[in-house]
């Protein structure tokens, strides 16, 4: 278990601890245990966490998912400039940068989720730079992952494809994204849960991989 002042509060009970995903053991993430509460949690507590989740405590399906993707693919990224938009635990930009990306800008509206990000990416040895905001997405490779079924998140990454911008998309809850979309062509399928498990519907263990890059 990590020193609790080393990392954002949780809950009193619920520990975070190095972790490697099933899909990833490339890759060691900071983490909530399998049994993330010591304890049942009590009411108030229960509906705090559920309202305002510390998304960056768990490696959600799509995420594991883009960044095997990527791992197995690293030419997909290699010397690119990489945006990981909704980055959470950043394990998308760190499989990015493992796979030979030029630079990894994780960006989310958590700051401690940029912090973790950091610290993740610290863990494998590598440096990416985090942000709150980016303006400006140029020619970068927007990778996200379960962020396209928020509304804020989806019209972010339809604006970079429609400028032209490249993006590979991972998405457990919109499957018709190449119905929507046609340039995000569908190029691979998972069958993933979050890590640790948070007994979500099956309906989201089958993760799609979507691409504006043609090989």
């Amino acid at each position: 278990m990590i020193p609790s002042p080393e990392l954002p509060f949780v809950l009193d009970g619920v520990r975070i601890e190095p972790r490697r995903p099933p899909l990833l053991p490339e890759i060691e993430l900071l983490l909530m245990a399998d049994q993330y509460p010591d304890q049942a949690l009590a009411g108030p507590d229960h509906h705090r966490l559920m309202a305002q989740p510390p998304y960056w405590a768990f490696c959600w399906g799509g995420g594991q998912a883009l960044a095997r993707w990527i791992l197995d693919r690293p030419e997909q990224v290699t010397g690119r400039h990489v945006i990981d938009f909704g980055a959470g635990s950043g394990v998308a930009g760190i499989a990015a940068a493992l796979a030979g990306a030029s630079t990894v800008v994780a960006v989310d509206i958590d700051p401690d989720a940029l912090r973790m990000s950091d610290r993740n990416a610290r863990a494998n040895g590598l440096a990416l730079t985090t942000t709150t905001a980016c303006d400006t997405w140029g020619g970068s490779l927007l990778l996200a992952a379960d962020i396209c079924y928020e509304e804020a998140g989806y019209a972010a990454v339809l604006a970079h494809v429609a400028a032209g911008g490249a993006a590979i998309i991972a998405e457990s809850r919109l499957r018709d994204l190449h119905q929507r979309h046609p340039c995000l062509q569908p190029v691979a399928q998972f069958q993933v849960r979050t890590f640790p498990d948070l007994d979500e519907s099956e309906n989201f263990d089958q993760v799609r991989i979507f691409s504006t890059i043609t090989t």
